[in-house]
């Protein structure tokens, strides 16, 4: 885990010897949050638990170039059943501009996640997620753009049926309709453990929305 910070951690720093940087934009939130939530993802409804959340973001740009370095800690306590975890993520994002119409980007994150309890066999429940993606935008009008990325995440684990792969592909279309700011976006996801026969049997996730907002400015 520490190998990996360390590693995030010089890559958010080898671009910027060569360009010109004003200051950085740092940013602090705490967040805490009690009650029962719905997942967005299934609808389903969630325990009643308490979380608290706060977060580190350290923002620096150029004219060519956008770079961005993120730490959160997170802890989630139910009140009335076990679970409670908490987790540690870093995340490192670059942004670059080249000439008008194109701007490419990548990410890369780890994501520790610790659980206070096994789990039902006396076995570790705690997890790394390492997460890497690109993505890529191209302004094909004036007003209308067009964005794609692909990410990985990686979970690896003391419990071998534990270790999971995930996959996401998204596209999303915006354009500007004289006031009217008009999106589509499309996601795709496909999880499955690790290993050679996991291929046989992956989940599959699919989500897409559109959206119209009035904006005379």
């Amino acid at each position: 885990m520490k190998n990996v910070l360390i590693a995030l951690l010089a890559l958010s720093a080898l671009p910027a010897g060569a360009l010109d940087w004003g200051l950085p934009i740092f940013s602090i939130r705490y967040e805490v949050a009690g009650g029962s939530t719905e997942d967005p993802e299934d609808d389903t409804l969630e325990a009643s638990s308490l979380r608290n959340t706060v977060s580190f973001r350290l923002k620096e740009e150029s004219d060519s170039v956008t770079l961005g370095l993120g730490l959160m800690f997170s802890g989630k306590d139910y009140y009335l059943q076990t679970g409670d975890y908490s987790y540690l993520k870093l995340e490192h994002d670059a942004a670059f501009r080249l000439g008008d119409p194109w701007k490419l980007g990548y990410a890369l994150g780890a994501k520790w996640v610790t659980y206070p309890e096994p789990d039902s066999e006396g076995m570790s429940k705690d997890a790394l997620w390492l997460t890497a993606g690109v993505t890529a935008a191209v302004k094909l009008l004036p007003g209308t753009s067009l964005e794609a990325g692909v990410t990985g995440r990686f979970a690896l684990t003391d419990d071998p049926t534990d270790a999971r792969q995930a996959y996401a592909a998204s596209a999303a279309l915006s354009a500007r309709v004289g006031d009217w700011l008009v999106g589509a976006r499309y996601r795709g996801e496909v999880r499955l453990p690790l290993g050679s026969a996991s291929l046989l049997a992956p989940d599959l996730y699919h989500t897409a929305s559109v959206s119209m907002q009035w904006d005379p400015n």
